[in-house]
């Protein structure tokens, strides 16, 4: 699968195949060894063994999540797209910061060994601890990392020190890229999912370049189905028209949105609503994480509504918050009620779940 001339590196100490393995085995072996470095030799190994699949589990962007095994060929050539891109160089620096029980945590570790890159490596937190490094020539995080990192002492400085930094694993907040125009990072968002091994389209977050619009990677093609979804074909890691859950918009030039997703879709009184884009406009007002969602209505089919996740708010309080919510609104957008939950279910990597069958809809809500 992999070449046996080809060198490894790990925090600037290079490896041949044999001494990789070698090294791998006795990481593992070292008691107290924490349990996510663990994974990052175990899946070395398994990289390098004879073995031609991986198996991993989805996240869900193209129906329910599920356990599917990707190919070692394919991976490698998305792999090498992402280097491509990028124009990454034997030797350069890559920190793997996600866990590796994900597909992107994963192909960190993948672009590494394929290009010969330098891997580098820290816990993966909600909050990487960045301290250590002098500099980083890529990584990636989830929106959640880049928040939290940006949001510490001297937050800027710690994203400053990685030149090229992708983002993915949810929505960037308008507030997030507000902020990421003062760093001289070169920050891009990531479209992608598991069955597409990452990302088949980026676009730029910040400098002179950024955009809206993501653009795919060379090789990738897009169109959409009768529903509107976004569906995929990228022949060089085996995918041939994958239909998403994800509602696409297209321009000119080809470059594409997501509004929202179908699954996401309150249909009430017969109006289409996109929670995605309801909660861009709401921004900056809560600050505690939210989202908007539908619950069944005998009249209108699905009533729209705003979870919030915290304690419930006195009277006054949860009056003035619904007049700020009304100035940001505009008729059908206007949840019909407000729920607080104490506490959001997550994934592994931090991307909220959208679960408002678990909220209190019955008890800790205020109608409008």
């Amino acid at each position: 699968m992999v070449e046996k001339k080809q060198t490894y590196c790990i925090f600037g100490q290079a490896f041949d195949q044999a001494g990789l393995r070698l090294f791998c085995i006795e990481k593992i072996s070292v008691p107290g060894t924490p349990v996510w470095e663990r994974e990052i030799w175990t899946f070395i190994l398994k990289w390098l063994s004879p073995e031609e699949s991986v198996e991993v589990n989805t996240s869900g962007s193209t129906g329910k999540p599920k356990q599917i095994s990707l190919q070692k060929k394919y991976m490698l050539e998305s792999a090498k797209a992402t280097i491509s891109f990028f124009g990454l160089k034997p030797g350069d620096s890559v920190l793997l910061c996600l866990p590796v029980k994900t597909i992107a945590g994963k192909m960190m570790i993948v672009r590494a060994l394929v290009g010969g890159l330098d891997l580098q490596y820290t816990s993966p937190s909600s909050k990487p601890h960045l301290d250590r490094f002098d500099k980083i020539n890529f990584a990636a995080m989830t929106t959640m990392q880049v928040v939290n990192v940006l949001n510490a002492e001297n937050g800027i400085q710690s994203i400053n020190k990685i030149e090229k930094l992708i983002v993915g694993g949810s929505g960037m907040p308008f507030g997030l890229e507000a902020k990421l125009q003062i760093v001289t990072s070169e920050i891009w968002q990531t479209y992608g999912m598991t069955e597409t091994i990452t990302h088949i389209a980026l676009r730029k977050v910040n400098g002179p370049d950024k955009t809206e619009w993501y653009n795919c990677l060379q090789g990738v093609s897009i169109n959409s189905d009768e529903r509107n979804c976004l569906a995929i074909n990228y022949p060089k890691i085996g995918i041939e028209n994958l239909v998403t859950t994800d509602v696409v918009e297209f321009n000119k030039s080809g470059g594409f949105k997501i509004p929202g997703r179908i699954d996401n879709v309150v249909n009430s009184g017969g109006v289409k609503l996109f929670p995605e884009q309801i909660e861009k406009k709401l921004e900056g007002i809560i600050d505690s994480e939210f989202y908007i969602s539908g619950i069944p209505d005998e009249i209108l089919g699905e009533r729209l509504v705003l979870i919030v996740e915290g304690n419930e708010l006195n009277e006054a309080e949860h009056s003035a918050f619904f007049d700020e919510i009304k100035t940001k609104l505009s008729g059908f957008e206007v949840p019909k009620k407000i729920i607080f939950q104490t506490t959001f279910k997550r994934t592994l990597s931090g991307k909220l779940i959208r679960d408002v069958t678990s909220a209190p809809v019955g008890i800790r809500t205020k109608r409008h």
